[in-house]
């Protein structure tokens, strides 16, 4: 919700530390893609080392950070001094893959799908709730309160984390040195075609999603006449809510039809609908196009992530799924970039590159054919 109501109200976060307007779309690529470089290298290693001491204190160290940074957000007085703390969001990521590891230890292999469904929910929840309810802090105290709210509510999940959840009992490897379980984990992916292929076509899919999510408020913005906050968080929370809806739905639709038949069919609708976004300067219609992409968006990860969670050997589950997260952080660093290259270009430009990186599932199921194992995991 918070990392939401950041990304959806960076516009006027800027504003207010004075940003010419003509400069922001490069501070938003520089403020989205520099919190994940640092991820970069720190990304292996999360869960190699959830694997070999605690889960539990992986999960909790990502939400003590996450207030620290928020806060540092909150009392910048320079888009330089918001860029620093930015910086620091490399500390932050890597702890969706260990909570997956987690689901994954203690959820019956045939109900698997529908667990990381309804786990998975929880992010497109937190987008449904996060702009909207932004909008009303916003419209109350200003940006900056908005992010002391959420630097608050980072503490409040450390503190629920620590106090209520139980780690329970998960299979660790005979050897426990860092650098040996992260080559036995990456030696893991690379042994299985499916598995690495669908890593690159994640990867690919985030670069898209991350090089037009970042501007969407402007294109709101621009297309809304009166109360661009409110509008803002409109949209955004009915995208969010969309796809948390979908997530559990996947989950209990990819066991029955299958991984291939989902990811093929919601890959060609999220590229055409980023089409359709691309094209369209009329609010309604826009936000259908994001909408459609958001519950085809949630499909692709929930069928993928199971596919990956079911494939990989128990005692590597953690440092292999936190590498789940690596195609997540080189969209975070590269689509940006990308779609503040192609802002000046117009936005049928961004949405198109978006587009067409959309649909690399489907070249992942077009160039390869899954074993009856895989298909039986997903």
């Amino acid at each position: 919700m918070s990392w939401n109501q950041l990304t959806a109200y960076m516009p006027f976060y800027l504003r207010e530390l004075h940003v010419a307007p003509d400069q922001v779309p490069r501070w938003i690529a520089a403020i989205s893609s520099v919190g994940w470089i640092l991820a970069l290298p720190l990304a292996p290693f999360w869960g190699v080392l959830a694997d070999r001491y605690s889960r539990k204190l992986i999960i909790v160290r990502s939400a003590v950070l996450e207030a620290v940074v928020f806060a540092g957000w909150a009392f910048s007085t320079s888009p330089w001094m918001a860029l620093v703390f930015s910086s620091l969001n490399g500390f932050i990521l890597g702890n969706t893959g260990v909570m997956l590891a987690v689901q994954a230890s203690t959820t019956p292999r045939q109900r698997l799908a529908l667990a990381i469904g309804i786990v998975g929910a929880g992010s497109p929840a937190g987008r449904a709730l996060g702009p909207i309810l932004g909008a009303l802090l916003v419209h109350l105290v200003d940006v900056r309160g908005m992010l002391l709210f959420d630097a608050a509510l980072s503490v409040l999940t450390a503190l629920l984390l620590t106090v209520v959840m139980r780690e329970s009992e998960h299979v660790r490897p005979d050897d426990v040195r860092v650098l040996s379980l992260l080559r036995g984990a990456l030696a893991e992916i690379a042994s299985k075609p499916l598995v690495w292929r669908l890593f690159l076509a994640t990867t690919a899919a985030q670069v898209g999603l991350w090089t037009m999510l970042p501007y969407v408020p402007i294109y709101i913005s621009r297309m809304t006449p009166g109360d661009a906050v409110t509008a803002v968080g409109v949209v955004l929370s009915g995208v969010g809510l969309g796809q948390a809806l979908a997530s559990p739905l996947w989950g209990m639709v990819i066991p029955r039809f299958g991984h291939v038949a989902v990811l093929s069919l919601t890959s060609i609708a999220a590229c055409l609908s980023l089409f359709v976004a691309g094209l369209s300067h009329w609010l309604p219609l826009f936000a259908t196009g994001l909408l459609i992409n958001g519950v085809c968006t949630a499909a692709i990860l929930t069928a993928s992530m199971a596919v990956m969670a079911a494939t990989v050997s128990p005692e590597r589950r953690g440092a292999v799924l936190g590498q789940i997260l690596f195609p997540f952080y080189i969209g975070g660093v590269v689509g940006p970039v990308i779609g503040g290259v192609a802002f000046g270009s117009g936005q049928v430009f961004v949405f198109g590159i978006a587009a067409v990186l959309s649909i690399a599932p489907l070249a992942v199921l077009l160039t390869l054919r899954p074993s009856p194992a895989a298909t039986r995991a997903a």
